[in-house]
């Protein structure tokens, strides 16, 4: 009899455990992006920075850790490159919904894009998602430290800025480079994000 109890209590205990782990699984379970972002090169580390949003805030390289960051640079009185950037931006902002992710769109002309001057474009443009933000650097010293810092290369002529979209982990490691204008970057950089989502 004691065998017979046993037995029935093992099999009992194996039901549980099988029903337990089937609802565990069932579950969606939280993405590890560092995982997903492991299998990609790391070109080096964001570096240090400080600057003011359109939103009037101030933004440092600190603020960057702990997300999944896309950085570009433009400047809102482009009439060339920039708006076909921003537009890919904004449709790629558009299909990853994920609050993992921040936008950020440094300007390459901080005389003239003043904070209240991005918050203008902001509008004009109907950029309306709070994840991206535009930043203005304090002054060029910091624009071009952190410009060469993320391999891009800093001018003092605004038109000769990178058209690449940066990709930055949680941990502040940059992890790819994208051209905004090449369809076939575009998608790769999108497919990585879809993993994210």
């Amino acid at each position: 009899m004691f065998k017979n109890n046993s037995k029935s209590l093992l099999v009992a205990l194996i039901m549980i455990s099988f029903f337990l782990n089937a609802c565990v699984d069932s579950q969606e379970q939280p993405k590890d992006t560092q995982l997903i972002l492991s299998k990609l090169r790391v070109y080096g580390i964001t570096p240090d920075f400080s600057g003011i949003t359109d939103t009037q805030t101030e933004l440092n390289s600190k603020d960057l850790h702990g997300k999944v960051w896309l950085i570009s640079f433009f400047f809102a009185s482009c009439g060339d490159i920039c708006p076909k950037m921003n537009a890919v931006k904004s449709k790629i902002i558009a299909n990853h919904t994920s609050d993992s992710l921040r936008f950020l769109s440094v300007t390459v002309d901080p005389e003239t894009d003043t904070p209240e001057f991005l918050s203008k474009h902001r509008r004009e443009m109907k950029y309306s998602d709070n994840r991206w933000l535009f930043l203005r650097m304090k002054d060029d010293s910091i624009l071009q430290h952190f410009m060469n810092g993320l391999l891009v290369g800093y001018s003092e002529i605004p038109e000769n800025h990178s058209a690449r979209i940066i990709l930055i982990d949680s941990k502040s490691q940059i992890r790819g480079y994208f051209d905004a204008l090449d369809t076939k970057h575009v998608d790769s950089l999108e497919s990585i994000l879809r993993k994210l989502q």
